[in-house]
């Protein structure tokens, strides 16, 4: 079996394979020994738009393949896919943009043109699709719900980490001495960072606890206002750090965190964070809700599980971390064996090919 990468989609993110992104997806169907082609450019501007558009149709033409797959920010080619392809089209949204821009982010302001027409894309791109792959069994029903549209032309799916880069690492944290606990990702409503900075608040007592946080974004601002109200010395922000700063304060760190944003995306999506620090072998907690037990998180037992938007209940489990190292070092290596069992690429290739298999016998 062949397929084609085709589009504008993201390869990698800061130099990490990850998301719904072509880099990630190819290494994972490579386990399955599954060939993969790549008709991929950029478009940055409405320039970059129409010369992508000559290329991707130029280097689509000299290519043989089985199954089209757009992976993650390829929407903006789907319309060229639509009219040069021949073969069925996988598309990965990884999650509904409207819902992202207008909802979560509330970036756009609901029922107005331009709201209307991203919810618009949303649906038509789904609806020229012959399976669309999204996180959860709850981004699901968002879809069908929202864009009238089939639940079985939708499949739940969970992205692996890349192994290469992530992979069981022992905390290194002697030069300071601290109990550290990382953060990494986008300053978003959907990681409820705030929550984070809340919690270090209610811990600024605790001496020896630090707070290190990694990304940038559109809530920062509301971080450092907290951060300065408070007068936390117990929070490192580091901005936005390199692959190799990233892979030496997971190195360093105790505990890692992953989402805690009180909106309803939260509650529809676990992202890859969550799916690096397992496979970091590194203490979790998250937030519970319907994703997070759909990729068999336990509370206890192979990660710490937390209410959204709660400081305080995010400020006892990294309490109950830090003081229980036996129950750490068992939630860890709990936390591992459930990546291996069920999340690693090679699991997850499994269940990927399974999709396309079942698309291709339709078809037929």
């Amino acid at each position: 079996m062949k397929v084609c990468f085709f589009g504008s989609y993201v390869i990698d993110s800061n130099g990490i394979p990850s998301g719904n992104g072509g880099k990630l997806l190819k290494q994972i169907l490579k386990t399955q020994k599954i060939e993969v082609v790549e008709c991929h450019e950029s478009i940055d501007n409405f320039r970059t738009f129409i010369l992508a558009y000559f290329k991707l149709f130029y280097k689509h033409r000299k290519l043989d393949y089985d199954i089209m797959m757009i992976p993650w920010r390829g929407i903006l080619s789907f319309p060229l896919a639509k009219l040069i392809h021949k073969k069925p089209i996988i598309y990965f949204p990884a999650f509904s943009i409207y819902d992202t821009l207008v909802n979560d982010r509330k970036k756009i302001k609901k029922n107005s043109l331009i709201a209307k027409f991203v919810h618009f894309i949303d649906k038509i791109v789904c609806k020229w699709s012959d399976l669309v792959i999204v996180e959860s069994s709850e981004e699901i029903k968002y879809f069908v719900k929202e864009y009238g549209l089939q639940k079985e032309k939708f499949r739940q799916y969970h992205m692996s980490s890349d192994e290469s880069i992530f992979y069981p690492v022992k905390s290194n944290n002697q030069k300071t001495g601290k109990f550290v606990v990382l953060f990494f990702g986008s300053f978003i409503p959907l990681h409820g960072i705030e929550f984070i900075a809340k919690a270090a608040s209610i811990l600024k007592n605790n001496h020896d606890v630090e707070f290190r946080i990694c990304g940038e974004g559109q809530t920062k601002g509301k971080i450092e206002n907290i951060i300065q109200q408070n007068n936390l010395n117990n929070i490192k922000l580091l901005g936005l750090v390199s692959k190799e700063k990233l892979l030496e304060n997971i190195r360093e760190s105790d505990v890692c965190l992953g989402i805690f944003g009180d909106t309803l995306k939260a509650r529809k999506v676990v992202t890859n964070k969550v799916f690096q620090i397992l496979a970091s072998e590194k203490p979790l907690i998250t937030m519970e809700s319907p994703a997070s037990l759909e990729v068999h998180l336990e509370h206890k037992k192979n990660c710490m599980l937390v209410p959204s938007g709660n400081p305080e209940k995010l400020a006892e489990a990294i309490l109950f971390l830090k003081n229980e190292p036996v129950n750490r070092k068992q939630i860890s290596e709990e936390g591992y064996k459930t990546y291996n069992e069920y999340l690693s690429m090679n699991e997850t290739g499994k269940k990927l090919v399974f999709f396309m298999q079942e698309l291709i016998g339709k078809k037929n």
